[in-house]
């Protein structure tokens, strides 16, 4: 006699497809987690910390520094001009306040996104970028498709030692953008390196600064800036702590409007820059921090 508790064969049968048809689909879960998870394809300590470079199931590249809580770079596979972290498209705005031929210097070059695109957008421009890290130059040939020439220049070294160096007037834009793994060195926030910069920008210059709301030295960069060059323009980046700092020296004069009209100029080819900063916008009304300096340094 059958056990009334047992179910029939034929119910068991089913129960046996059903799980296995729900292992076999978690197994198939499972490996697609596995495949679209990013493998790191370089991982090396050089002479400035460690340097990882990962890449995911769409061959999409990804530059991490240091400890890795930050990404310095994305490169998607045949789209090297595509700007990807939020912060890069805010900062192309500074491509539309300069001539065609500009001068540009770029300190830190990451993946090269940045100076990629502007080389794509002004090229006629003479863009330099001077990095540290001989490492992170090295991967951002090999793994991000940077390629120097004659009008796109790399310089391995110092950047503040860099822009000392230089005759005044270089440059019509200076971006900085020489973050670590999740700070701007000192060296590059102090008062007096600010006046060397300020002092190598033409006559309406501009300068663009990447910087982290989030930072303890925050309130402080804020007042160096406005010491150095009066005027600070803060420019939201959505979704992020971040802003991307703009100050121009004599006789341009930026406001609001002049960066909403400067930036549909650039819609185009940066989609959403416009909207980006018409909500993002803030003019710095007053600063907090004390200004920093070089005798100042932790």
């Amino acid at each position: 006699m059958r056990d009334r508790l047992a179910p029939p064969a034929g119910r068991r049968r089913g129960g046996r497809r059903l799980w296995l048809a729900a292992a076999a689909l978690l197994a198939v879960l499972l490996a697609l987690l596995l495949t679209q998870r990013p493998r790191v394809v370089f991982d090396e300590i050089g002479e400035f910390g460690r340097v990882r470079v990962a890449e995911d199931a769409s061959g999409t590249r990804t530059l991490y520094t240091g400890a890795g809580r930050a990404r310095q770079s994305v490169i998607h596979p045949g789209e090297p001009l595509r700007l990807e972290l939020p912060y890069t498209r805010v900062a192309a705005i500074g491509l539309a306040l300069v001539a065609p031929d500009a001068r540009i210097l770029y300190v830190g070059l990451g993946g090269g996104a940045m100076p990629m695109h502007a080389h794509h957008v002004l090229p006629r421009a003479t863009i330099d970028v001077v990095e540290i890290d001989p490492l992170i130059v090295d991967v951002a040939q090999t793994w991000f498709g940077f390629r120097p020439d004659s009008l796109l220049r790399v310089h391995t070294g110092d950047g503040r030692a860099f822009i000392e160096a230089a005759p005044p007037q270089s440059w019509d834009m200076v971006v900085l953008d020489a973050f670590s793994d999740d700070a701007i060195p000192y060296s590059l926030a102090t008062r007096e390196f600010l006046e060397a910069v300020r002092s190598r920008l033409a006559p309406s210059g501009i300068l663009l600064s990447n910087l982290w709301t989030a930072g303890d030295l925050y309130d402080s960069m804020l007042s160096t800036y406005h010491s150095v060059f009066g005027n600070v323009h803060l420019l939201q980046v959505p979704e992020r702590r971040q802003v991307v700092l703009l100050v121009s020296v004599p006789p341009r004069t930026v406001t609001r409007d002049s960066l909403l009209e400067a930036a549909g100029r650039l819609e185009a080819i940066v989609p959403g820059l416009r909207a980006a900063v018409r909500s993002g916008y803030s003019a710095l009304s007053s600063t907090g921090g004390s200004v920093l300096t070089d005798s100042l340094r932790p």
